[in-house]
């Protein structure tokens, strides 16, 4: 019985060992959203984006571009210490992105895009109240 408590006891440790340690991979740079690269965030918006708004083959890439392009920039954004001046360059960013999806996307495209965005905006301002 004794043995059994023992084995008990070391599977448990073994097991929260590795909890542990998978907790912690999962949380190292570049894994979460706020820590990716501009090149993560560009690639999972192109792929959102693909599914969502039924990118054609030819405009995947061209997006991807211009997801990358935009990406970093906010990139350099974030190093603003002006939260207000932040505020108002990443505003000034998503216009020149739309303005430039606008010669990729369909007008159907774009609605759809803008809703999301749209979306994105509530879901944001929720959160902050």
């Amino acid at each position: 019985m004794f043995r059994n408590f023992r084995f008990a006891v070391s599977l448990i440790a073994l097991m929260s060992i590795f909890a542990t340690s998978m907790y912690a991979q999962g949380n190292q740079p570049g894994m979460g959203r706020r820590n990716a690269t501009p090149e993560e965030r560009a690639k999972r918006q192109t792929d959102r984006m693909k599914d969502d708004l039924k990118l054609t083959a030819t405009q995947e890439p061209k997006v991807l571009a211009i997801n990358l392009k935009y990406a970093n920039k906010i990139e350099d954004v974030r190093k603003i210490a002006d939260t207000a001046a932040q505020r108002k360059a990443v505003m000034n960013i998503n216009k020149q992105k739309e303005a430039e999806l606008k010669g990729v996307l369909t007008a159907e495209q774009l609605k759809g895009y803008q809703k999301e965005v749209e979306e994105m905006m509530a879901r944001r301002r929720q959160m902050q109240h």
